[in-house]
């Protein structure tokens, strides 16, 4: 709701916007459809697919960050949260992951920056891996193909592999 204040004579009219409080829209969901997905932190969201802030808190308290979460697999977080929030979550976080790969697709790698940035994500992984990243004629992207899997330390791989 925008709120308007009125001049008097020539003073230009001036229009503000109130801005985002906690006393105004008081629960998680009125929130997101008011102010949209931006207004609400990890932990909110991650709130609302599994019905519980408090399940919420103790998963990220536990595996520390949003990156460490998606790598969890459904027994990981069984002490948590029943099996079907799990699987839910198991399944949002893969949503999120597809969605973010066909966004991808649409990028032109230009520079050694671009496959960085592309492959960003591989600084969260717990060991070495190799991957080669395909593009067209037009240096768009194809797809993003690990060749190898390594340990902490080393990841091989042969010619006839690449």
């Amino acid at each position: 709701m925008q709120q308007h204040i009125f001049q008097f004579g020539s003073e230009p009219q001036n229009t503000t916007t109130p801005q985002p409080s906690s006393s105004h829209c008081s629960s998680v969901q009125e929130r997101l459809v008011t102010y949209g997905s931006e207004a609400l932190d990890t932990a909110e969201h991650l709130g609302l697919i599994l019905g519980s802030q408090k399940a919420a808190d103790a998963l990220l308290n536990h595996f520390g960050s949003l990156a460490v979460l998606a790598r969890a697999s459904v027994e990981e977080l069984l002490p948590f949260v029943p099996r079907s929030k799990a699987l839910r979550l198991v399944s949002s976080l893969r949503m999120g992951a597809v969605a973010l790969r066909e966004e991808r697709q649409s990028l032109t790698i230009d520079g050694p920056e671009a496959i960085a940035d592309l492959c960003s994500e591989m600084r969260f992984l717990d060991r070495e891996s190799l991957r080669v990243v395909l593009l067209n004629i037009k240096q768009q992207l194809i797809k993003v193909a690990t060749v190898s899997q390594g340990s902490v330390n080393e990841s091989l791989a042969s010619k006839g592999n690449i």
